[in-house]
């Protein structure tokens, strides 16, 4: 998973660290977030936060907004930049994505999807829960093909 990502950074370099990118995608995904927000999402702490929101703002990527149910707190909101940075993230992994599994057989394809499915689920069960099963364990080679 770790070389994967690695790849898929490698194909629109851009000038952020993970963590940035990482912050700027939730902000972009889930929409305006206070800082304390995005510190329990992103499992940082506040202070590591509001640096990453500094440089995210330094480099026009998300704006601080007046939180109008709290005026002294701020919402980050992606600018159109930040915004566009995601898609076009995003459009250059899918089309590398695609490429590579295009040249996989039917088989391994299939075993890709349940395995991302299996993965996907990591992310979003509750901690100590096991995920639910895609695939049948038992199922013989011949019921795979």
């Amino acid at each position: 998973m770790v070389r994967l990502s690695r790849q898929l950074r490698r194909m629109d370099p851009s000038e952020l660290t993970i963590a940035q990118f990482s912050a700027l995608a939730t902000v972009v995904r889930s929409g305006p977030l206070g800082v304390g927000q995005l510190a329990e999402i992103e499992g940082l702490p506040s202070p590591a936060v509001t640096r990453l929101a500094d440089k995210l703002e330094e480099a026009g990527l998300v704006a601080r907004r007046t939180n109008p149910a709290d005026r002294r707190g701020v919402k980050l909101e992606a600018t159109a930049k930040g915004a566009q940075l995601i898609e076009r993230r995003a459009q250059i992994g899918n089309a590398w994505l695609a490429e590579q599994l295009s040249a996989l057989s039917k088989a391994d394809r299939l075993a890709v999807e349940r395995a991302v499915a299996v993965l996907e689920s990591f992310a979003t069960e509750r901690p100590g829960e096991a995920p639910e099963s895609t695939v049948d364990l038992h199922e013989s080679k011949e019921t795979r093909r």
